[in-house]
């Protein structure tokens, strides 16, 4: 079953919940891939599909494909009947943007009373708390540190010609953290434009499609964004590499998700574009003895193959299920792929459950993750802040390692596919919301801070009424939130490999070289606590709920080995861009 899904704002306080493992539901459109032989020209591709009773609704043609609306009955027998043909099946849905119950974040409305300053960084990237809550790495952008971001800064800030293509639910040019690093130029591949003319407003009105723009309606591009590239403009905090430019690839639409197509079509558009970087904050699975599922996950690996070609480098993120990610080699749709991440087929294959459900409707074993087990993709893990390099925070006084910095964060998946770890931000017990008890909170520094579409679904999201559930705050009209999730580590990754392409131009369009150089300057020294999901622990949580088949609390007598949490280690920006 298809359960792709975006890596929305934040691991949720009910971490698990359905939406990321909903059973599939059918794609409303009827949208088919048709596949083509090598040397087919989009020309002839469009003269097939128009006589065969079709209507192109993104282009695929670089990789040798076209994602199409049948418009005939029989259009599926028809195209097929084509000699150029070489297959041709259906799309099921991709779900994403979507909203997690409790969705974590954390700020109360309003900013740290910090004036203006024109010196580097901007105010609040250093800022000691956030409305007098302490933070444990003692500055609001504690991320950077913990990348040795700021060692960096001294050789690059980043170069303006480095381009990052940001593959999301679009950005927000105008937040005053944004507009001069994002393009002019955003693109959609939503094609509201196709279905509409096919089955009018009325049906995408009913089916939920109803964000046609480029701009952000969700907030969650606009994050992404802002963690790579925000401006050093002595306005609130700065990315990464705030020297170079996004441009933004929308491919998700808020409050329905996407088609693979639409994700597939901006992939292709932004390396055809020539980008250096890509950023794929979204996550999902394929299940391989599925035919159709199988050459959906093979159109993957050749997009991401047409990439690799042009130099382009892609992160993703590792997901937020706390699943073990193997690195397999293996046959998917007639094909031997090496570097596919396939989920465990043991009980560590079933993902977090929340408390009261039943573990089944979360088993993800063996199926295919992606984008970022995709044979070329850099599949980023998460890391939490934490008080200390050893255990500090012990709330019920059990010997757990819960407040130990660094750590694989509660929600990330781990295994062998990880390539590498990045900050993504964790509560400050680093336990899901429903095993952490009172304080075990997520703003003021243990979630990490980015900009925000101040009109987008999060924060219009009513769940963000609570002071430890709250994503978004807004200061001189400009929205921002405290995030967590796999979602966060993977710009944060990104970002720093946009200070190394900016300091080493030799390794901007060398994917190999490039990642060689981040696996072999990444940190080391950490000692991971984390366990995985314990399928045997039926009690109930702190809150009395109920976990009848398990899955709902962590491991605490365990932990995931170094090279399953981390890949090559904590990526440090500091020693990757030194001669």
């Amino acid at each position: 079953m298809k359960r792709l899904v975006l890596l929305t704002v934040c691991v949720a306080a009910l971490l698990a919940v359905a939406p990321a493992y909903a059973k599939p539901h059918p794609n409303p459109f009827g949208t088919m891939i048709v596949r083509f032989s090598g040397g087919t020209s989009p020309a002839q591709m469009d003269t097939a599909i128009v006589k065969a009773g079709g209507d192109v609704v993104n282009d695929l043609s670089p990789i040798g494909a076209m994602a199409v609306t049948p418009l005939a009955g029989d259009f599926a027998l028809r195209i097929g009947a084509n000699a150029r043909v070489t297959g041709v099946f259906p799309e099921s849905m991709f779900d994403g943007p979507v909203t997690l119950d409790g969705r974590e974040g954390g700020a109360p409305v309003g900013s740290p009373v910090i004036g203006k300053s024109r010196s580097f960084p901007d105010p609040w990237h250093d800022a000691s708390s956030f409305l007098g809550v302490t933070n444990p790495q003692g500055i609001l952008q504690w991320d950077d540190a913990r990348m040795n971001v700021p060692a960096a800064w001294t050789t690059t800030l980043g170069d303006r010609t480095v381009k990052v293509a940001v593959l999301d639910t679009g950005v927000q040019k105008s937040h005053k953290e944004l507009n001069n690093n994002v393009a002019d130029k955003a693109q959609t591949f939503v094609p509201c434009a196709g279905l509409r003319h096919q089955y009018g407003d009325q049906v995408l009105k009913e089916v939920g499609l109803i964000d046609c723009g480029t701009d952000d309606r969700e907030g969650h591009g606009t994050w992404v964004a802002s963690r790579i590239a925000g401006e050093l403009n002595g306005f609130a905090s700065n990315g990464v590499a705030p020297g170079a430019q996004v441009s933004s690839y929308k491919v998700l639409a808020s409050g329905f998700g996407a088609l693979p197509d639409w994700i597939l079509a901006g992939l292709v558009a932004a390396c055809t574009d020539r980008v250096d970087l890509v950023n794929m904050s979204i996550t999902g699975y394929l299940d391989p003895s599925d035919p159709d599922e199988a050459q959906t996950y093979r159109l993957f690996a050749d997009a991401v193959q047409y990439c690799r070609a042009r130099g382009v480098t892609i992160f993703a993120a590792a997901g937020n299920e706390h699943v073990r990610v193997d690195r397999v080699t293996t046959m998917v749709g007639g094909r031997t792929l090496s570097g596919v991440g396939q989920v465990s087929n043991g009980a560590d294959g079933i993902a977090t459950t929340p408390p009261g459900r039943d573990s089944a409707d979360f088993d993800l074993r063996g199926l295919l993750e992606t984008p970022a087990g995709v044979p070329g993709v850099v599949m980023v893990s998460a890391t939490n802040n934490g008080n200390s390099a050893a255990p500090a925070d012990d709330p019920f006084g059990v010997g757990m390692h819960v407040g130990a910095r660094d750590q694989l964060a509660y929600y990330s998946s781990y295994g062998s596919r990880v390539d590498l770890a990045a900050p993504g931000g964790a509560r400050r017990f680093n336990l899901p919301g429903w095993d952490g008890g009172d304080g075990n909170i997520l703003y003021g520094g243990w979630g990490s801070l980015g900009a925000l579409a101040e009109n987008g679904l999060v924060c219009r999201d009513p769940l963000q009424s609570s002071l430890f559930n709250f994503a978004c705050f807004k200061a001189e009209g400009a929205a921002f939130g405290w995030l967590q999730g796999t979602s966060m580590s993977a710009p944060n990754a990104l970002g720093v490999a946009a200070l190394v392409i900016s300091a080493k131009p030799a390794l901007r369009h060398d994917p190999a070289d490039l990642v060689a150089r981040l696996e072999a300057t990444a940190q080391r020294t950490m000692t991971n606590y984390t366990g995985p999901s314990d399928p045997s622990d039926t009690a109930p949580t702190y809150d009395g709920r109920p976990c009848p088949t398990g899955h709902c609390h962590l491991d605490t007598s365990s932990s995931i080995a170094f090279a399953d949490s981390y890949g090559a280690g904590l990526i440090d920006a500091g020693a990757a861009v030194v001669p």
